[in-house]
């Protein structure tokens, strides 16, 4: 599990924060060069028929992270000694489902509990960067003490989807992909595509004969043998410390999909590397939602994932392997409609916040249990002992007008 690995290397002391922090979770997800292509500012347009979005709703999105040094014991502390901290949260400017006002967007920062005033100073913008992803970067004063927090708010609108599946099945395969999808039939951290495994796993469903059906008939073959092939799956996936939530409990799809188990997150994954190597264009969503926890209670704004697929002349199909799960025993016949693929009607609830499981900031990487946000920093830091934290918030704001 690669959350626990990085969380056994960092009890050896404390690490350079300026050379990635917890070296295991950052050769999952960093970042890739700064050549990378980026191919829009933009992650999706809106669909076109057969599929459509319906039923817009508002949110107001809050997004807060929190590091900090607690007391060993009476007397005794642990301190944060951190310069030049840069902090980057992706936000998915506009996709297919999705479109954030972009004055909307603001940020706070606290250092050992006193609000920074400045925050609007130290709070800058990229675009253009992979997925047409952008990112929030916020530049955070030295910390010499126990505690930094910071946090991103801002005003998105959502939208359901609703396919047509008998004019879907019918759409052939493109003589090429556009060019602003190429990036998604490419491995990415932990969606280890091409892999020999997942080519022999295609080849395997598909009986060697991939395009006798179309992309939409390939894809729900592809999912559903990808689902069956987990015979148990933490529908949670979120590292819990002291009642907090720390982020994703990731594995990568290569590995959870040998062993059969993992955790949501893996199987979102695993679908995208198994369509990915299969040639049809996909991608891992990470978002926010409000959801009840598994061990029952009142609901809250959690972290989740889902996936997306390109249809040609369509756009960005949606599907929630989470909710399929419960399906599969049915068999899910290819022939029929799944509940939160391709039409989903609570799609307008999820936020996305991120394409894969990290910003794509070069240089940057991610806590040992990723979030979404990506930082560097120079300093030491002892990941043993220091907590890191992310609490979310949505609000509904009605409908548009």
């Amino acid at each position: 599990m690669i959350g626990n690995l990085t969380a056994r290397m960092s009890k050896r002391g404390a690490y350079r924060v300026g050379m990635l922090i917890g070296a295991a979770i950052a050769a999952l997800l960093i970042a890739p060069p700064v050549s990378a292509p980026a191919f829009a500012t933009i992650s999706g347009r809106p669909p076109e028929p057969p599929l459509k979005r319906v039923d817009a709703r508002i949110w107001e999105a809050r997004f807060d992270a929190s590091l900090w040094a607690p007391s060993l014991r009476k007397g005794d502390t642990v301190t944060l000694q951190l310069s030049n901290i840069m902090v980057w949260l992706p936000v998915v400017m506009q996709s297919t489902w999705s479109q954030v006002d972009p004055t909307s967007i603001k940020t706070e920062i606290w250092v050992q509990g006193a609000k920074n005033k400045s925050a609007a100073e130290r709070t800058s913008m990229r675009q253009g960067l992979a997925q047409g992803m952008a990112a929030v970067g916020i530049s955070i004063p030295d910390v010499q003490g126990q505690s930094l927090r910071w946090n991103v708010t801002w005003t998105e609108q959502c939208w359901a989807s609703i396919i047509d599946e008998a004019a879907a099945a019918r759409i052939t395969w493109p003589a090429e992909w556009p060019a602003e999808v190429q990036e998604s039939l490419k491995p990415q951290p932990g969606i280890e595509s091409g892999n020999e495994d997942f080519k022999k796993f295609v080849d395997k469903v598909t009986g060697g004969n991939l395009r006798s059906v179309t992309p939409w008939i390939a894809a729900k073959q592809l999912v559903r043998a990808t689902m069956q092939a987990y015979t148990a799956v933490d529908s949670d996936g979120m590292r819990i410390e002291n009642g907090f939530p720390r982020g994703l409990i990731l594995n990568g799809a290569w590995a959870s999909m040998k062993a059969g188990t993992g955790t949501t997150h893996d199987v979102a994954a695993a679908c995208v590397a198994v369509l990915r190597t299969a040639g049809i264009p996909a991608r891992v969503v990470l978002g926010m939602t409000e959801l009840q926890s598994s061990s029952g209670g009142a609901s809250r704004a959690r972290l989740v994932t889902w996936c997306e697929f390109f249809l040609p002349g369509a756009g960005w199909v949606p599907f929630s392997p989470n909710d399929l799960r419960g399906g599969i025993r049915g068999g899910l016949a290819v022939d029929r409609p799944w509940p939160t693929f391709g039409t989903w009607d609570e799609l307008n609830q999820f936020l996305p916040i991120c394409y894969g499981f990290a910003a794509p900031i070069p240089g940057a990487s991610s806590m040992p249990y990723p979030a979404g946000y990506v930082w560097t920093a120079h300093g030491t830091i002892d990941l043993s002992t220091a907590s890191d934290t992310v609490t979310l918030q949505i609000l509904g704001r009605g409908r548009p007008k």
